[in-house]
């Protein structure tokens, strides 16, 4: 009875997340449950414990079910031989596909499911012809202007270290939630550090959403300059503004209503952003406007990326590429290059010609 019982519990849990992967899109239904009834004090109650706890929960948690898995491999195997039988493998492919059906129904339930919520553009007043030539320019411009003149008082004031919680960056936060209308506030989690730094430096990634305990995980190599924009970013996300692109919406509205080094770090970063649109002639004429030390950072970020490993980014963006398309994310990775579109087609920061 226990064998037909266990294999009807696996049947099921495959069969919920094979309706749900494949069942069609119900945007304005997540909006309205998941988003605004469920997912906001759920998030609220696993980032407060997760917040507790110095260590980062999704790595125990990945170490876990990697021990898990590599043990039950092992078993099944010896298994394999002893009995002289493929009846071992069998179960043990079918109790690892169950196994990460688990996982995933686990990452749906706590974050995941904030993909398939109703897109930015159409929850706030987003007028495409705004996004041109000239408004990318002039972006690109007061980009420039803002991180000459908010450079000195930044580094006076100085950045947060790896750990801090800045409160002024949570205010504005909560501010910009509250006029993109999510009905309780973020509850911010403490940035920690990570056993997969290594992966982090390889690659190029500057943080993430853990999702298993809605954690944010930040890369310890950051530049001061880089903290603030990467800390809004990652909060936005825990916020459940899932795609890059909103994130980074969300995050830079949000740096640029905190403290002066916060805004320093989202004019730094617009800069980036911004230029890297425009037309190799016009890029080299605007940058040559940036002041010396602003280009210092810029330089400090690049040494930075330097340690990335090219082959291990390119095949770990290869792979996030994949995972965000199968979230409903049609541009994937591309998405990252949309927040300059979202920031000139809602005029969020007054720049339309």
């Amino acid at each position: 009875m226990k064998p037909y019982a266990s294999s009807i519990a696996q049947f099921i849990v495959v069969s919920v997340v094979a309706v749900v992967t494949l069942a069609p899109s119900g945007a304005p239904l997540v909006d309205t449950t998941f988003a605004r009834s469920f997912y906001p004090p759920l998030q609220g109650v696993l980032t407060a414990a997760s917040n507790r706890i110095g260590a980062s929960l999704f790595d125990v948690t990945m170490i876990a079910l990697a021990v898990m898995l590599m043990g039950g491999w092992a078993w099944w195997i010896r298994g394999a031989r002893r009995q002289r039988s493929l009846w071992p493998l069998v179960r043990g492919l079918a109790a690892t596909v169950t196994g990460a059906s688990v996982v995933y129904l686990w990452f749906l339930t706590v974050w995941g499911f904030n993909y398939e919520r109703v897109p930015m553009a159409s929850r706030v007043s987003y007028d495409a012809t705004r996004v041109t030539p000239v408004a990318v320019r002039l972006l690109a411009e007061r980009a420039v202007a803002q991180a000459n003149g908010t450079y000195d008082e930044a580094h006076r004031v100085g950045f947060p270290s790896l750990g801090d919680v800045p409160p002024t960056l949570v205010v504005a936060l909560h501010e910009v939630e509250r006029e993109l209308g999510r009905p309780q506030p973020t509850v911010p989690a403490h940035p920690k550090w990570s056993i997969f730094t290594p992966y982090f430096r390889a690659t190029g990634v500057s943080g993430m959403l853990a999702p298993f305990f809605l954690e944010t995980l930040i890369n310890p190599d950051l530049t001061g300059p880089e903290r603030p924009l990467v800390l809004a970013h990652e909060w936005a996300h825990l916020s459940g503004f899932a795609p890059e692109s909103e994130a980074s919406f969300v995050g830079v509205i949000t740096a640029l209503r905190a403290d002066v080094p916060s805004q320093y770090s989202a004019w730094l970063d617009l800069v980036t952003e911004a230029t890297n649109q425009l037309q190799p002639v016009t890029r080299r004429q605007v940058l040559a406007h940036l002041a010396p030390g602003p280009v210092a950072d810029q330089q400090a970020i690049n040494r930075r990326l330097e340690r990335m490993v090219r082959p291990v980014q390119i095949a770990a963006w290869a792979t996030y590429d994949r995972m965000l398309k199968s979230q409903g994310v049609e541009e994937g990775v591309q998405s990252y290059s949309r927040v300059i579109q979202l920031l000139l087609a809602t005029n969020a920061l007054k720049v339309a010609p």
